[in-house]
């Protein structure tokens, strides 16, 4: 009678653990949001972008991204200092998403930075970023000043 073979959690654990070590993954996405914040505190958006993965370059081009990081460096000005609060990392048969969350001091005020990168290791590459601070609330003067804008042109 042939023997077939059957995995032990053990095995099973190590050979999902082998396609994904959660700590590189943490390392790596440590590393590129270090070189990401650099880049946007000294403005050099087209950096950013070459940092995105494809699919974050298909959904955002790179006039948008300079639209995008000009809002926020004008109301949040230069990364002072960062740190992060949580971490997710899933792994699925479609690949791997890891997920970080950082709290920010910019040089204007504080905010919720969360960054979304696909891929392992060295070849994670950046999905999504978002930024989260009352200083990017749109006011009354805002909307004011856009509309003055508008009727002019």
């Amino acid at each position: 009678m042939p023997r077939f073979f059957t995995p032990t959690l053990l095995e099973l654990l190590a050979l999902g653990l082998g396609a994904c070590n959660p700590v590189e993954n943490i390392d790596e996405a440590a590393d590129q949001i270090d070189r990401f914040q650099s880049h946007f505190s000294y403005g050099d958006v087209d950096e950013m972008y070459l940092m995105a993965s494809p699919s974050f370059r298909k959904s955002t081009s790179l006039a948008e991204l300079r639209d995008q990081v000009g809002v926020i460096s004008l109301r949040l000005g230069p990364v002072e200092t960062t740190e992060r609060t949580s971490f997710n990392i899933n792994t699925t048969p479609a690949g791997t998403r890891t997920v970080i969350t950082m709290q920010t001091r910019f040089e204007q005020g504080e905010g919720v930075e969360t960054y979304t990168f696909v891929g392992n290791g060295e070849n994670m590459r950046l999905e999504g970023w978002n930024v989260n601070s009352n200083r990017l609330m749109i006011t009354a003067d805002d909307m004011e000043a856009l509309q003055a804008m508008q009727s002019a042109e």
